[in-house]
């Protein structure tokens, strides 16, 4: 028998290293996960538990719906990924190092770019965001932010864009969707996601500041403006993104794309799936400028994005850490989609993954977590931090048609998961593809 005793905890250890039972009494819950991750640094609990739960996970999932999908984990103690599912066109089983596309999943990284370059004195946050767009509006078409939306857009500041308080409509609209994926093989420049923008009625859903609505406008945006700041006469594609990570890059970022253009197959390792049942289109072989570029081309495996998570929110070694306690200072949204449901930062999302939680969601309630989500043709993702673990994570398969599936069914059951093999946690979240009394197990 092993004791190990630490301020307010009595930890008895029964049976061999390998097959420990440990039974911990404790005062404060917060600081009982710090024994576990004491006890599995020591080899007194099965550290491999957690990945092997989390691959049955997987492949329960993916043999019910057909899907291929990945969950990545990364703590102080754990890093791996588990997969599941098959290639759709050659059959290959789907790997951890395989990548997936994630959509609105790459706003994080936009945001970091943009904070970096404000910590470098090349961007001012409260500055209008027409100073740095206008010069690339007018060489490559033009125009400019008041001659495309308006004299409002002159008050529509870089922190508005990043903090989702433009006011500015989304071209994420059904129409323009549609057309753009049956155009698929063409490039498309992202002045068009502007002009769609622009065609909106209104234009305008708030004055600038004065609300937290949720559009990707305002990431293409934002793009722009890292463009006037570094290469105001380089094309869009010459912006490089993952200027963001910490150099040396480990080797989690080597996979890690953005993609702009070309084959999206030149990258993306699986194929997604874009519409219904019925009318399916496989999403491989179209340019990748359909993704939207900085609101949407991130191309990664799982196991990438939360290395990026670990690194950004809790080794904080990308951002100088003022900077991120800037990013989670969060605000509900409160008009258009998901009104009240979602609280935005900069570039981060408060989420929660179960149906039967209050709203808006807070960080530390069970199955909350602050990260982002990602939904785009064919593919949806989730990624972020958990604070009860200290731990990121990460989720993606290769479906769009049942929208809440990673969020409320392969988050929500993960965390369930995790709370029952690290903290022996019964852990009641709703989880499903709809809020029914059935929860997924």
């Amino acid at each position: 028998m092993i004791f190990v005793c630490m301020c307010w905890y009595i930890i008895a250890c029964h049976g061999s290293r390998s097959q420990a039972k440990c039974h911990l009494v404790a005062s404060d819950h917060r600081m009982r996960r710090n024994i576990v991750a004491l006890l599995l640094a020591a080899g007194l609990a099965d550290g491999s538990q957690l990945q092997t739960a989390f691959q049955s996970l997987v492949d329960g999932l993916s043999q019910k719906y057909g899907y291929a999908m990945q969950i990545a984990w990364r703590s102080d103690i754990e890093d791996f990924t588990v997969a599941a599912g098959h290639h759709a066109i050659t059959g290959k089983a789907v790997t951890a190092e395989d990548t997936f596309a994630f959509g609105s999943g790459t706003k994080p990284y936009t945001a970091v770019l943009l904070l970096k370059l404000a910590s470098e004195g090349k961007i001012e946050l409260d500055r209008p965001a027409s100073e740095y767009v206008d010069g690339i509006l007018k060489r490559m078409n033009g125009t400019s932010m008041v001659g495309l939306f308006g004299a409002d857009a002159a008050k529509v500041t870089v922190g508005h864009l990043l903090r989702m308080q433009s006011g500015l409509a989304d071209f994420d609209v059904s129409g323009f969707d549609d057309a753009l994926l049956k155009q698929g093989g063409s490039v498309h420049s992202p002045l068009e996601f502007l002009h769609a923008a622009a065609k909106q009625s209104p234009v305008f859903l708030c004055n600038p500041g004065q609300c937290t609505s949720y559009t990707s406008t305002n990431y293409v945006l934002a793009g722009f403006v890292a463009l006037g700041a570094v290469a105001p006469t380089s094309d869009w594609t010459s912006l490089d993104q993952a200027q963001i990570f910490p150099q040396p890059a480990s080797a989690k970022y080597q996979k890690c794309t953005f993609a702009d253009t070309g084959s999206l197959n030149k990258t993306l390792d699986i194929p997604g799936a874009a519409g219904s049942f019925l009318r399916r289109t496989q999403i491989y072989g179209q340019d990748a400028s359909i993704l939207g570029w900085t609101c949407g081309n991130l191309i990664a495996p799982a196991g990438s994005a939360a290395e990026f998570f670990y690194d950004l929110l809790i080794a904080k070694r990308i951002v100088p850490s003022e900077m991120v306690a800037k990013m989670q200072e969060f605000a509900p949204l409160n008009v258009g989609w998901a009104k009240g449901m979602i609280q935005y930062g900069t570039g981060l999302m408060i989420q929660q993954a179960s149906w039967n939680a209050t709203y808006p969601p807070v960080m530390g309630s069970w199955g909350s977590y602050v990260g982002h989500g990602g939904d785009t043709y064919g593919f949806l993702s989730e990624s972020g931090v958990l604070s009860q673990f200290n731990a990121s994570f990460s989720a993606t398969a290769n479906e769009e048609y049942l929208g809440p599936f990673v969020k409320n069914v392969m988050v929500c059951t993960m965390i369930r998961v995790a709370a029952k093999v690290l903290l022996d946690q019964d852990v009641f979240l709703k989880c499903g593809v709809r809020p029914f009394p059935q929860i997924v197990v």
